[in-house]
């Protein structure tokens, strides 16, 4: 890992109390120091990532079986690596981990960028993320959407109130022209009529009362109209706000003028400067070419007053500033005059990462679909949910035989006890893996099947469910079965000659122990080391072949490990190695476990540190306690591992391939019986390498009293 060291104080202090989210790393990826802003975002702490490789501080989301951050984040790492520029990275979805409730994420998107920091020579001294948090971003575009329903629906409100309010004016001035010319009347016969007069004031007062009657609804509806002119307002301020916060740009088309004006977040989403101009025929020119004519039938469509008006269409754009492709989406309405278009006004959208989403989404649908494994949903209770094609083909129900059943229609009588062992660990968030088991088809006939079951959470991290997949693997323990068998037989057929060839060469050895023909004594010497190396390699060939068939017990004992480390080293330096092995550190520790095995298991691990690394060089070995297991580290300075390999090494039959390391004899038995030792005592073994630096491999066993059920046990 780089020196942290390479940063001075001054420069990490300023880093770290920086008004921004950043991430200060190596070149090698460890993380150097973080912003308090970063630590604050990712609820996690600067001594709890420092010096950390940035995976291993923040990895996948394991729940998540598509998720992608670490491997779009490790391209954009190398990219900046290689090229010494920095790298804007699209918006990202990178859930982090939930201090307060373990083995649990928070769902996060960021918009991160990161810069290489090159030193005086040119060489990348520090590469430092910018990360953006725009999680709320994202989550608001459904109330805004809400919120801009609410606003249409405001609006037709006003127009009707509007239209309401015109009528009764258009019948007030009615009234009023009828009153005028009732008084022309009335002047005209005042000298000759008094009667006429008194009959004309009685009908003038029943017109009065009807127009304060009118003047009273009036000012109702006045009122009326001021509440709704201020709840437009506040629903106007709450949709600003709303678009201001989302992205969502606002477009407005005179279509006789060409004329079209963008918004500050449009311009954003196509990337255009606030001080561009811009018209219709410049819009079009940036419609990617594939879709351009799609979207101008569908304008032309909506400018046709035989149509709504309504617009509404996905399609995708080339920004002005950097010609990205991005899918935006777009919403509208023509309004006409005189059966014109006379202007044409919406909205639009980025949505590149929901088009990514639903992409990645129609993916796994297709997978699932097509799988050759069944796949199967199932609820707490173990009430399937879902049924794949191939669950149908290899259990012979079909989905609506058995939706709305519970698993067990499934699980042999002598098997049913399973369920609840794996319903336990389910709930407590682990995953079951390659559990290797028998289920029934409809026909009653027995399959084997390995089962990888994951528990299925919703957003806030609940548990509401589970998926498995099931693979038929019946061909292959039949194959498994063949193949153990001729390798029991054909290593029973090969031992008794090499038995007997053992005794030959014993006999000719004490018969020539005092010859002076030294090269007759030498070639039988090297001959019987050929006869026990094949004797090992067949008692490996054997011991896999009683593994695999179940013949293999483990006759567990109480012990304390530390004093079998020490036996097996001064076993080995019997036997005159070149080597120095030095047990740098071993706490008591007791075990109860089968102590041949464990045996097996360190002269394995001891054996091949002393095959792969050079002659008089040290091999260590520690052993110490973690929570309630007891672990055992054994580290050469040899030729190392790549990480490819690192994962199949305890495969079964595994070589490494790369010279010289392929020029050693084996076979690839040990680590893979010796992993099937450790995993049948309920613990774990693992390598950590690196090429021209030697290995690191591990084992951990539980300690005495404390044992994990298996499934199956």
């Amino acid at each position: 890992m780089a020196e942290i060291n390479k940063l001075s104080k001054d420069t990490l202090s300023a880093l770290e109390t920086a008004p921004n989210m950043y991430l200060i790393l190596s070149p090698d990826l460890y993380i150097l120091t973080a912003s308090d802003l970063y630590l604050q975002a990712t609820k996690t702490t600067r001594d709890a990532i420092k010096g950390k490789h940035i995976f291993e501080a923040f990895p996948d989301n394991p729940d998540l079986p598509d998720a992608d951050g670490v491997q779009n984040i490790n391209a954009s790492l190398q990219a900046v690596l290689r090229t010494k520029k920095p790298d804007q990275m699209p918006i990202q979805r990178y859930d982090v981990p939930d201090i307060e409730n373990p083995g649990k994420f928070i769902r996060r998107y960021w918009d991160p960028c990161h810069s290489p920091v090159l030193d005086s020579e040119g060489n990348i001294s520090y590469i430092i993320q910018l990360a953006t948090n725009v999680t709320d971003k994202i989550l608001a575009e459904r109330a805004l959407h809400q919120s801009h329903l609410e606003n249409l629906e405001t609006t037709e409100q006003v127009r009707a109130l509007n239209a309401e309010l015109l009528a009764t004016n258009v019948e007030l001035r009615e009234t009023q022209r009828q009153l005028t010319l009732l008084n022309e009347q009335l002047e005209g016969r005042v000298a000759k009529r008094t009667d006429e007069l008194r009959q004309a004031v009685e009908e003038q007062a029943a017109v009065n009362e009807e127009m304060e009657a009118t003047n009273e609804e009036l000012i109702q509806i006045q009122q009326n109209l001021e509440q709704i002119n201020r709840e437009l307002t506040a629903g106007e301020s709450r949709f600003r706000m709303a678009v201001e916060s989302t992205g969502l740009g606002t477009w407005d088309y005179i279509p006789a003028t060409g004329e079209l004006q963008w918004s500050k977040e449009c311009r954003m989403i196509f990337g255009l400067d606030s001080d561009q101009p811009v018209d219709f025929e410049t819009y079009t020119r940036h419609i990617f070419p594939e879709d351009r004519q799609f979207v101008a039938s569908r304008i032309n469509s909506s400018l046709q007053s035989e149509f709504s008006g309504r617009y509404e269409i996905t399609h995708r754009i080339i920004r002005f500033d950097n010609k990205e492709v991005r899918w935006v989406k777009a919403q509208g309405t023509a309004q006409f005059q005189a059966g014109k278009a006379s202007r044409f006004l919406g909205t639009v959208l980025d949505i590149t990462e929901l088009k990514q989403v639903e992409e990645k989404s129609a993916r796994l649908a297709a997978i699932v679909a097509t799988s050759n494994d069944a796949i199967i949903s199932k609820t707490l209770e173990s009430v399937i949910t879902s049924w794949n094609d191939s669950a149908e083909r290899m259990f012979g129900y079909t989905s609506t035989e058995i939706i709305g059943e519970t698993i067990y229609k499934l699980i042999p009588a002598d098997r049913q006890d399973e369920e609840p062992m794996i319903l336990t660990r389910l709930k407590a968030g682990e995953r079951v893996e390659h559990f290797e088991t028998k289920r029934q088809t409809k026909d009653g006939r027995l399959i084997d099947v390995s089962l990888t079951i994951s528990p299925i959470k919703d957003s806030h991290g609940n548990i509401t469910g589970f998926s498995k997949i099931a693979r038929d693997i019946s061909e292959r323990k039949q194959n498994d079965i063949r193949k153990n068998d001729f390798i029991a037989m054909v290593s029973h057929e090969i031992k008794t000659p090499l038995t007997s060839m053992s005794a030959i060469l014993q006999m000719l050895q004490r018969k020539f122990a005092e010859s002076e023909d030294v090269l007759v004594s030498q070639l039988l010497d090297r001959a019987n080391l050929q006869v026990k190396k094949m004797n090992k390699m067949i008692s490996g060939f054997l011991n896999i072949s009683r593994l695999e068939s179940g013949k293999i017990q483990i006759n567990r004992q109480v012990f304390n490990i530390c004093e079998l480390i020490k036996e097996v080293v001064a076993e080995i330096n019997l036997t005159g190695i070149n080597h120095i092995i030095n047990i740098r550190e071993c706490e008591d520790a007791v075990v109860m476990a089968d102590r041949e095995k464990i045996d097996s298991v360190l002269s394995n691990l001891l054996g091949n540190a002393i095959k792969y690394s050079p002659k008089g060089s040290e091999v260590t070995i520690d052993c110490y306690k973690q929570d309630s297991y007891v672990c055992i580290r054994v580290s050469d300075r040899g030729l190392g591992i790549s990480e490819a390999d690192c994962g199949h090494v305890f495969d079964r039959y595994y070589r490494v391939e790369s010279d010289p390391i392929s020029q050693a004899s084996g076979f690839g038995i040990g680590l893979y019986l010796s992993a099937e030792i450790v995993h049948r005592h309920d613990g774990k073994i693992w390598v950590e390498s690196e090429i021209g630096k030697g290995s690191q491999f591990y084992f951990s066993l539980p300690l005495e009293g404390i044992r994990k059920p298996e499934v199956g046990d």
